[in-house]
């Protein structure tokens, strides 16, 4: 209305937590405030307020201080460190000590009942004003987090069919192979080029969908024994065709070395941790994948490494090698160090970087009792 300019005041979206003992006054008052744009909500004790207020944080608050429990409370808690509600306080108390309690516990306006409707709506509006730069942000991140859940959700359900297709293919060429066997090297070596790629490309993508599911504690590594030796060897073997420019590979580990550990899941570190050995080591030089006992006193414990020849890691990108998304060595962002990182602590294990003399290595410790 043209007499009322103040309740023409932007209030969309705006959110209001209306706090007061008195059922009814509280329903008139959002009913008020809804009809001029507001988002309400209410509550008629302390606990339902904060309650209220942890759930969907308010960006205004107007806070009876007559509750069966101190309203003081709720501002305080309002108030707490990094909160940006305005609190108005609506009480029938006008002494000085109740003015005093209420600024002293975070308050930014008082008011005093009997107050006619029209008075509120001009303080929230103008307390809206105010509060427009940190709704309109609240507004950017919740948008944002909305197109963080379904990228999330698009993406997971993308992984899941591409490790689904991924793994039908497999299924079917190694049938092939075997049934219809390839009658020249030709052949041969284009059908166990494909295998090799095919494995490492269904490698990525469940390592990609377990990431999710390790940082959702679904992931139980399911440990068994296992000879050492002969899976460095199945890796560094499935690895064999990436190895160019004369890169020699180097498997030192015992033949009779057993682990007690979940194989699939150490296998694909193990890929990741060879592939990034392969694209960093020096042309001419060796990569070497070694295993041996991690505790003398414990059979099943072992520590395996993978070391390639060339430059170290810098200090700066050492620190945070197997964080989510971190850059790796060559300054690409990935996740495949930090699949590792998670497989290794799914173990009770641990990973670590550790510079030697002939170049970067990194060091798989599994206790054995995963």
């Amino acid at each position: 209305m043209a007499g009322e300019p103040a309740d023409a005041a932007p209030t969309q979206a705006v959110r209001v937590l209306a706090v007061d003992d008195d059922a009814a006054l509280c329903r008139r008052l959002a009913s008020a405030l809804a009809a001029v744009g507001y988002q309400v909500l209410t509550a008629h004790d302390v606990s339902g307020a904060i309650a209220q207020a942890d759930a969907t944080p308010p960006d205004i608050a107007v806070v009876d201080l007559g509750l069966p429990t101190s309203g003081l409370e709720v501002i305080r808690h309002l108030k707490q460190a990094g909160s940006t509600c305005h609190v108005i306080v609506l009480t029938g108390s006008d002494d000085e000590q109740s003015r005093h309690s209420a600024f002293e516990a975070g308050a930014d306006d008082y008011v005093v009942k009997p107050v006619p409707p029209s008075e509120i709506k001009r303080r929230l509006a103008a307390a809206a004003r105010g509060q427009r730069a940190f709704v309109d942000l609240r507004h950017q991140k919740e948008a944002a987090d909305r197109r963080l859940v379904y990228g999330s959700e698009a993406t997971a359900l993308l992984a899941h069919d591409l490790n689904n297709g991924l793994a039908v293919a497999l299924s079917n060429l190694q049938y092939l192979m075997e049934d219809f066997a390839p009658t020249s090297d030709d052949q041969k070596d284009a059908l166990s080029g494909t295998l090799k790629s095919l494995k490492k490309m269904s490698g990525l993508v469940a390592n990609f969908v377990d990431i999710a599911r390790f940082e959702d504690a679904a992931v139980k590594p399911v440990a068994a024994h296992c000879n050492v030796r002969a899976l460095l060897a199945s890796v560094l073997e499935t690895n064999a065709a990436a190895l160019a420019r004369g890169i020699e590979g180097v498997i030192d580990c015992e033949p009779a070395l057993q682990g007690r550990f979940d194989h699939a899941l150490i296998e694909r570190v193990l890929h990741n941790l060879i592939g990034n050995a392969t694209r960093y080591c020096n042309a001419g030089g060796k990569i070497v994948v070694a295993g041996k006992r991690l505790h003398a006193t414990d059979g099943d414990s072992v520590m395996l490494s993978v070391t390639n020849t060339g430059p170290l890691i810098s200090q700066e990108l050492a620190n945070n090698l197997f964080g989510k998304y971190a850059r790796g060595s060559g300054g690409k962002r990935g996740m495949g160090l930090y699949f590792c990182r998670l497989a290794a602590e799914a173990h009770g294990g641990r990973i670590d970087y550790e510079p030697t003399s002939i170049g970067p290595s990194f060091v798989l410790r599994l206790p054995g009792h995963a």
